[in-house]
């Protein structure tokens, strides 16, 4: 059956038994559109948000989706982001072709008729090849060829399978799919089985956090995501030596456990040198490392990072025919004349004192 791309609704069918629309579909590229599209975001929480909150999103986290919530967030557009947008179509055509099953485009931004801070933004709905009533949300991602294996598993990975999860109890739908174009030239897709036990979980745990963090404004606990660590890095404008006070008890207790974590990573550092030197040892003049079997167990090959400075030292000669002149910024130059601008750009670095308190 050929799948319609661009049919809004269907006569006599419930898209969404469970949703309504609350923005209608429009013009990403139209910047009017956009701003009632990320004001209409503000509202709820949406599949990538969810599954920002989770931890499944790389460089990002709970804070981030705290920031965004309260209006704080920066609107930016990337390449990536820009690229995957306008795959969708592709993608949804491919996967209808290849898979037999009708899609259609959603008719706007859907939010959940109990859960108001459920919404759902949706790329296609799939259609039920028999009785052309809607089964449920389809996800396209555009996935670059080294995230082929992820692809290739049993079932979808995490990030958008817990955003189909997310789409399918906002709208009530029964299933869903995900479809990925891989590398550019390849597509995959794996069907998402409703699981009535971990959406009840989830749309729990999620309502909890909108009404602890958003609706009443609680700031969230510190996680351990690179992501956090470089937002909270450039979250505040920094006062010079400004002073904040902490308790006693919970300074030692966090110095305690700092010290404790990076004494415990020294010795699980030593532990793995001992492994990898086995290794090499094992490994001796050859690159490659292989089990009776044939398979591979390791490699060591001399393809990493090049040394300048021994090379220079080695082959003066061939050094400075080599030799090649990079613009920089002067660092101590610009410090000197703006030393606040300067200051704007450096990292925070967290330095805890050898003595207690």
């Amino acid at each position: 059956m050929t799948a319609t791309m661009t049919e809004p609704t269907i006569p006599g069918v419930d898209l969404a038994p469970e949703a309504r629309v609350v923005l209608p579909t429009g013009d990403m590229w139209d910047q009017e559109y956009r701003k009632r599209w990320l004001a209409a975001r503000l509202n709820g929480l949406g599949g990538s948000d969810v599954a920002v909150l989770l931890g499944f999103v790389s460089g990002k986290g709970p804070w981030h989706v705290f920031e965004d919530k309260h209006g704080r967030g920066k609107d930016f557009d990337t390449e990536a982001m820009e690229f995957g947008r306008e795959m969708e179509e592709p993608i949804a055509r491919v996967f209808s072709r290849r898979t037999g099953i009708p899609v259609i485009e959603p008719p706007g931004m859907y939010v959940n008729v109990e859960r108001p801070w459920m919404l759902g933004n949706v790329d296609r709905l799939a259609l039920d090849a028999d009785t052309r009533e809607v089964d449920g949300p389809v996800e396209c991602k555009n996935r670059t060829e080294w995230q082929l294996t992820d692809w290739e598993q049993d079932e979808a990975p995490d990030a958008p399978q817990i955003q189909n999860l997310w789409y399918q109890a906002v709208g009530g739908w029964r299933k869903g799919y995900v479809a990925a174009c891989v590398g550019g030239n390849k597509l995959r897709w794996h069907e998402v089985p409703r699981r009535e036990d971990l959406l009840a979980h989830l749309v729990q745990w999620t309502e909890d956090w909108w009404q602890r963090h958003i609706v009443e404004g609680n700031e969230p606990e510190a996680d351990g995501l690179p992501g956090t660590k470089d937002l909270l890095a450039h979250l505040w404008d920094v006062k010079v030596d400004g002073v904040a006070e902490v308790a006693v008890e919970q300074a030692r207790n966090l110095r305690k456990r700092s010290q404790a974590l990076e004494a415990a990573i020294k010795r699980a550092e030593r532990r793995l040198a001992e492994v990898e030197n086995t290794m090499c040892l094992l490994a001796r003049e050859s690159e490659i490392v292989k089990t009776p079997g044939g398979k591979v167990a390791w490699t060591w090959k001399q393809n990493g990072n090049f040394a300048p400075s021994r090379f220079a030292k080695d082959h003066p000669e061939l050094a400075a025919q080599y030799a090649v002149t990079k613009t920089g910024i002067d660092t101590k130059a610009l410090a000197k004349d703006h030393p606040d601008l300067y200051r704007q750009y450096r990292a925070r670095v967290l330095r805890v004192p050898a003595k207690g308190v």
